[in-house]
């Protein structure tokens, strides 16, 4: 099975909060996608909670939106990722690490202002697939969490497995 991008990256250094521009790639017409990890926290220290990621992907993905489209950048997907500690977002264009930070921290604001229940959107039988397994109060707490730190940027080169660092970790855990 090939290797994906996201396991060369040596997850034991990572910081967080932190953006990470983690592939660029081209379609066939030429347009640039740009995909980001959103390292909410350390791997393997911390991670958010089922609940409040799952209501926090409803809203970040909207906030986001507002944010951070616009010249020459929109997002296609922004999504969980299995570990839970952070987002994918995947965009057409090329937005600096900088400029994507600037949004995250704004769409964390906007998280925190999101008064009840019913203003979380989506949330209901028909367009979710676990509509009863939300919570603001711990989508806010996540929101505090990132907001309290510097959102920072990560370094590829320093983050990157060696070929043989790679080598050595597959011997040892198969």
């Amino acid at each position: 099975m090939p290797l994906l991008d996201s396991f060369t990256v040596d997850h034991t250094i990572m910081p967080a909060p932190a953006v990470r521009k983690a592939k660029v790639m081209k379609t066939q017409c030429g347009d640039k996608i740009t995909v980001f990890d959103l390292r909410f926290y350390k791997p393997n220290e911390d991670k958010m909670d089922g609940r409040g990621i799952h209501t926090l992907e409803h809203l970040f993905a909207g906030f986001m939106r507002e944010h951070l489209n616009g010249k020459g950048v929109e997002i296609i997907d922004l999504s969980p990722m299995g570990c839970r500690t952070g987002f994918y977002m995947s965009v057409i264009g090329t937005p600096r690490e900088a400029r994507v930070a600037k949004a995250w921290k704004k769409a964390m604001e906007d998280v925190l202002k999101v008064k009840s229940k019913k203003d979380i959107p989506e949330l209901n039988v028909y367009q979710c697939g676990t509509y009863k397994m939300h919570s603001l109060k711990n989508a806010k707490k996540i929101a505090s969490d990132i907001l309290s730190h510097k959102i920072g940027v990560m370094d590829n080169k320093k983050l990157q497995l060696s070929k043989k660092k790679l080598k050595e970790i597959n011997k040892s855990c198969s």
